[in-house]
């Protein structure tokens, strides 16, 4: 039996390693106004509670119940300090438990082995007694496991994100994975100093590890998966409204189109006439022929993206070279070239459009080389590109809402089996897509 008084120093120790567990999986969360002061207040609280907390029997049933009213009370101390959900409170709240649970076993199962006593023993006179030699193995036991495990699970929380997993009844069973095995490993503490039994003491501390790295493995795994799917249905619905933005786009180029053709004949027969000064004739019939000026690519769907774009790159002094075989795009459905073409453009001229003049250049180029059918852009860039995996990587201070366009891209090469490619150096980026062909130049 655990003696009194290692017990009630225990109950300080395993609140304090507790809160600090926990605290490495909350502080992405977002905090709540005057957030030190809560904290503060929190962090009393929960010491308050495991000093006055009473110790009325000693057996592994009743130190099961204190330890999971003091989790409950730190997940409440948690929602007062952060402004998330109860499902993103329980989840880092879990997470820290259990890594908190593995470090005490870890720590408990070294002293074991190497025949080591608890930090705090009781004599004959139960006063406590520090033991330095079991404090610093305590310590570094400790600050081991908590460092291993954060930069296993916890750096994949990031910014303010909501973290928690989808389905309720996963969570729930993963909090009542975590307390079974915290139970019955204070049954087999309890067994220990009754009765050592070190080979079932080892198995059973062995198999606790595991079942906490598998909780920890299983939420992250789950957490990643709802990250994936939140990024799939925002490039889903950036498709649906890039499909309706390329009925839009289409229909108002052809109506624009039609009545500048109409308009230069008006023009033309008025200027014939003569009722109208020569030099504002020609001013007038240069300003409407500007649709004229645009590549026509032998693709209706590219043509109109390249209008688009190309009417936003003329206004801002943007130079857009294009050498493009349209017709060898008839693979792609109108909606995925728009995508694709818009996204490419749209990034190309973000980047560029802050550039001294000479600088603000796009090179697009599409063309089928044996077997491939090799899509390529190349323009300036200033500063430096990260690039993450392959894929560059956002510089807008909200990642949240942005990059998704390039994942998008992505998506629509990969659903026609072809590659992507990024490649950034000296000031030059470039953009590289290849699409399989067959002999006779058509898609697979």
């Amino acid at each position: 039996m655990m003696p009194v008084t290692s017990l009630f120093v225990y109950k300080l120790q395993f609140m304090a390693a507790l809160l600090v567990a926990e605290g490495l999986f909350l502080f992405h969360l977002r905090r709540r106004g005057q957030f030190p002061l809560r904290v503060a207040l929190a962090v009393l609280a929960c010491f308050l509670l495991a000093l006055f907390f009473p110790i009325v029997r000693y057996n592994a049933l009743y130190a099961s119940v204190m330890f999971l009213v003091f989790f409950v009370f730190t997940i409440l101390a948690a929602r007062v300090c952060f402004d998330t959900g109860w499902r993103s409170c329980i989840f880092c709240t879990v997470a820290g438990y259990t890594m908190q649970h593995l470090a005490s076993v870890c720590y408990d199962l070294v002293l074991t082995l190497c025949g080591l006593s608890a930090g705090t023993q009781v004599y004959s006179d139960d006063a406590a007694h520090f033991d330095p030699l079991t404090t610093l193995v305590l310590l570094e036991v400790y600050a081991l496991v908590y460092w291993c495990l954060y930069h296993i699970f916890g750096h994949k929380l990031k910014g303010d994100e909501e973290v928690t997993i989808k389905s309720p009844s996963l969570l729930a069973l993963l909090v009542l994975t975590v307390l079974v095995e915290i139970v019955l490993n204070a049954v087999v503490v309890y067994r220990k100093y009754e009765n050592l039994d070190l080979i079932y003491y080892t198995a059973a501390s062995l198999a606790n590890i595991l079942c906490s790295l598998s909780v920890l493995v299983i939420q992250f795994s789950m957490l990643l998966q709802k990250s994936l799917e939140t990024e799939l249905d925002v490039v889903y619905q950036m498709w649906r409204q890039e499909q309706k933005q390329f009925q839009i786009s289409k229909e108002t180029i052809d109506l624009i189109n039609m009545k500048c053709h109409d308009m230069k004949h008006q023009i033309h027969s008025i200027g014939k006439q003569g009722t109208i000064d020569p030099a504002a004739l020609r001013e007038m019939e240069e300003t409407i022929t500007i649709y004229d000026a645009f590549v026509k690519t032998g693709n209706q769907a590219l043509d109109i993206i390249l209008a688009e774009k190309g009417l936003y790159c003329q206004k801002n002094h943007i130079t857009v070279s294009c050498m493009v075989d349209g017709e060898k795009l008839g693979f792609l459905s109108d909606s995925d070239i728009y995508s694709l073409f818009g996204n490419l453009l749209d990034n190309a001229i973000q980047t560029v459009i802050n550039l001294e003049p000479d600088k603000r250049v796009i090179g697009l180029t599409v063309r089928s080389e044996g077997d491939l059918l090799s899509i390529n852009s190349h323009n300036y860039y200033a500063g430096e590109i990260k690039m993450e995996q392959g894929l560059p990587v956002t510089d807008k201070e909200d990642r949240r809402y942005h990059g998704f366009g390039v994942k998008s891209m992505v998506l629509i090469v990969e659903k026609y089996g072809g590659t992507i490619s990024f490649d950034a150096r000296d000031h030059v980026f470039n953009l590289n897509i290849l699409f399989p062909l067959t002999p006779g130049g058509e898609h697979p």
